[in-house]
């Protein structure tokens, strides 16, 4: 019986650490918005500025579907993601005046690192 209860706490506490060991984070301009498809499946039904996926490691097809500001249309990006564990992927949408949208790898962050936890600190920008 004991073995069984250690077994179970042991499982309890290792099942959140080990659960999301990575993530993609994805943005856009403020006067904009994008639903966000992985693996084909559709992660924000709502239209937002900001997503943020927690994954497990690994290779992702993902599809943001992004309204561009200049021609007001709406765009399918595509692009192959390679996740690695123990970090997350951050990503910009890059609008052009007469250019299709890019998706821009920015930079990666540290799943434990503060960046992780609370969202806001990604929109930090220079102070002129």
């Amino acid at each position: 019986m004991k073995r069984v209860f250690l077994g179970f706490v042991f499982v309890v506490v290792l099942v959140p650490v080990y659960a999301y060991l990575s993530a993609i984070s994805i943005q856009t301009h403020k006067a904009s918005s994008m639903q966000v498809f992985v693996n084909g499946k559709l992660y924000n039904r709502t239209p937002e500025k900001f997503v943020r996926i927690r994954s497990n490691p690994g290779l992702y097809y993902v599809q943001v579907k992004v309204l561009n500001p200049y021609d007001k249309e709406w765009y399918m990006l595509r692009s192959k993601i390679r996740v690695e564990r123990g970090f997350e992927f951050f990503y910009k949408v890059v609008f052009a005046p007469d250019a299709k949208p890019r998706l821009v790898a920015v930079r990666q962050y540290p799943v434990y690192s503060r960046f992780f936890v609370n969202p806001d600190l990604y929109n930090r920008h220079p102070v002129s």
